[in-house]
């Protein structure tokens, strides 16, 4: 292997693991996959909408702010995936699509309070709030949207899931602050690594999952059974995210590579390749991930040694092993392209580039 080069997700883990039907085929013979993001485009489009008029504000930096964040677009995971779920027990609804509007203004309020405590520069290709406006004006833009979200889950009207949502942003707020605690710690074990990615991020997209099943009225088996789906998917996603921050290709990944190195996070790829060189190699990549250098050429040498050693291979099996337990919990739901949309969710999490 070329110094500096290391296995892309194909490379590591192959095509996936579906066990579900996965996509359609056309009458030319070619295999279309659904994912979320195809299967609720037009609610999707609804909250782009929504997302926009959520942003009004009688401030004008907050609507400046508002629209700098929301217009630079992104995934839309969590609201794809509330939906997805809901549509997998049967229900589709205008208040599905507020909800799914509700997580997504939760989840950008809580990416920019990120940045200001990151300082981070660069988010979805675009220059930071914080960075233009300043740090006092960028959090209490994001207490907005907070706020907003709040109103919008007390509109509906429902105590369960104003629990259920109220409960994972408490868990994301105290998986950021046990990632700030152990920050620069290059001795974090596995099992704390864990808990921080189940924390900031497992634990929103299990609540959407399992909001889905909630506004649809499913039992108390199948929203149980969503959540946990939602769980070790969001796990499966993070930990590939934190791979993706040492290989993906700076032009596609919207932000800096090796951005979690430079910051001092040690994540599970690091920490796999710990576990797996020779003294000698465990003291110079030490020497590097304690280094306050910012050169690339320090990143492409950890990103060699973890590509060398397994380290992110190892990561990749990790992340392998979270998809295979969020398949499980699928098979709780009836045969229907939303679950299938579900399904292939996880193999994209799995073999994303982006």
């Amino acid at each position: 292997m070329q110094r500096g080069r290391c296995p892309t997700a194909w490379q590591v883990i192959g095509k996936g693991i579906g066990r579900f039907n996965m996509a359609r085929v056309t009458a030319a013979g070619k295999r279309v996959v659904t994912l979320p993001f195809d299967l609720v485009r037009e609610e999707l489009q609804q909250i782009e909408a929504l997302l926009l008029s959520e942003s009004w504000s009688s401030a004008e930096t907050v609507r400046e702010i508002s629209h700098h964040i929301l217009g630079a677009g992104g995934k839309r995971l969590r609201p794809a995936l509330l939906l997805t779920a809901a549509r997998a027990c049967g229900h589709q609804s205008a208040w599905a699509v507020k909800l799914g509007l509700c997580v997504e203004l939760l989840h950008t309020a809580t990416l920019m309070h990120d940045d200001v405590v990151d300082r981070s520069e660069w988010r979805r290709g675009r220059v930071t709030a914080h960075q233009r406006w300043g740090l006092s004006a960028s959090v209490l833009s994001g207490d907005v949207m907070f706020a907003r979200a709040m109103h919008l889950l007390v509109s509906y009207g429902d105590l369960g899931v104003l629990e259920a949502v109220t409960s994972a942003i408490i868990r994301v707020c105290e998986g950021e602050v046990l990632e700030i605690d152990v920050n620069g710690d290059l001795d974090v074990s596995v099992e704390t690594y864990l808990e921080i990615i189940s924390a900031k991020t497992a634990a929103l997209l299990a609540v959407c999952c399992q909001t889905g099943a909630m506004v649809a009225g499913a039992s108390a088996d199948t929203e149980a059974a969503l959540w946990a789906f939602g769980h070790h998917l969001g796990m499966a996603f993070q930990i590939v995210d934190d791979v993706l921050d040492l290989t993906a290709k700076a032009d596609e990944w919207g932000r800096p590579v090796g951005e979690d190195l430079k910051e001092g996070r040690v994540t599970l790829p690091i920490i796999r390749t710990l576990q797996r060189v020779d003294a000698t190699e465990r003291a110079r990549l030490r020497r590097l991930l304690a280094s306050g250098e910012e050169a690339a050429e320090r990143v492409a040498e950890v990103v060699h040694l973890a590509g060398r050693c397994g380290g992110l291979a190892a990561a990749y099996e990790d992340a392998r092993e979270q998809a295979r337990l969020a398949y499980e919990h699928l098979s709780v739901l009836p045969p229907s392209e939303a679950r299938d949309a579900l399904a292939a969710m996880v193999d994209y999490t799995l073999t994303r580039d982006r």
